[in-house]
């Protein structure tokens, strides 16, 4: 077992005796930071912003974002894993992180799953499967009749190396057997414009920026990532629904801090940030922007983390998935 895990566990008997109130007493005056290790306007940092207020009561300090996006989100990381372990500066990241981008940058001088330590999951967000209009596609058959043609030359945009679109694009490739060039966007804003104008084949467009434009009309949706459909998009089929079901993988963010930050601490913030994501706002606010509640209780998170990061960790490598 993880030495920190342990440490941590150890810890949790107090943290749960510790009342929130002096947790909240102990943080007068402070300033809690949570990094986004992306651009500003995405759904990592629209979800850290609704959650920087019920976070912040619960830590009774105010919390405040701060974005250093770059490298498919390895900068900001690596950012946090080098700040003070005092608990007052925690990263918002994604399941990428943790176990796709290890597998893409080798020679990088750290390990998040090593490096870092979770104190709560903060939602799953789906990804959609989107084609423009003009293209004249209305199902996901006839995406892959189109990619499947003679000389046919397909592209899909994703968010940067590593990111979801890039992942859930490369296993819908394996999946249909579908030849397509990934082009690698800065941003979901950067991918979204291009995808609007029709300069590109296909996207697993977040969630959370989809919506709009699949009720506007302005794209296409053919197939969600979700285990179910989302009541937001209740005609959208999920792939497992259109025979896809290895696509089916969960994609959820989380918050986490350096390893070496003390383990009562840990096991601490651990009982704060399952109050703040269990807070009814918090929960309606995601949910509108098509967040998922996945509810993960502290004492079960390093299970939940070492069994997620295996499963992505083996599917990435199922699907050729390689250093840049």
């Amino acid at each position: 077992m993880h030495q920190v895990t342990r440490r941590v566990l150890l810890a949790a008997a107090l943290a749960a005796a510790l009342p929130l109130q002096a947790m909240a007493q102990s943080g007068a005056g402070k300033i809690t930071t949570l990094v986004v290790p992306f651009a500003a306007g995405g759904p990592t940092d629209f979800m850290a912003r609704l959650l920087a207020q019920p976070l912040g009561r619960e830590l009774g300090t105010q919390v405040i974002i701060e974005n250093r996006p770059g490298a498919s989100g390895n900068i900001g990381t690596k950012q946090v894993m080098t700040t003070k372990p005092d608990g007052l500066t925690l990263v918002h990241t994604t399941i990428a992180m943790q176990a796709i981008n290890p597998l893409m940058y080798p020679d990088q001088d750290f390990n998040p799953a090593r490096d870092l330590v979770p104190v709560g999951i903060t939602g799953a967000l789906p990804n959609v499967l989107v084609v423009h209009p003009s293209s004249g596609i209305k199902t996901l058959a006839e995406l892959v009749a189109k990619g499947k043609a003679k000389n046919a030359q397909l592209n899909f945009a994703t968010f940067g190396p590593g990111s979801s679109p890039h992942f859930y694009g490369t296993l819908f490739q394996k999946a249909t057997q579908v030849a397509a060039e990934p082009i690698a966007y800065k941003g979901s804003g950067d991918a979204a414009k291009d995808m609007l104008a029709g300069r590109i084949d296909y996207m697993f467009d977040s969630m959370t920026t989809a919506i709009a434009n699949v009720k506007a009309e302005k794209l296409v949706a053919l197939a969600i990532t979700s285990p179910q459909r989302s009541p937001l998009l209740p005609d959208v089929p999920t792939l497992k629904e259109l025979g896809y079901g290895a696509a089916d993988v969960n994609f959820w963010l989380t918050l986490q801090v350096p390893a070496k930050t003390p383990p009562e601490m840990v096991a601490a913030l651990r009982q704060a940030v399952s109050k703040a994501v269990q807070d009814p706002e918090y929960k309606h606010n995601v949910a509108a922007r098509g967040v998922e509640n996945l509810y993960v209780a502290p004492e079960r998170l390093d299970a939940f983390f070492v069994s997620e990061t295996k499963k992505w960790r083996d599917t990435a490598l199922s699907i050729g998935i390689k250093p840049e």
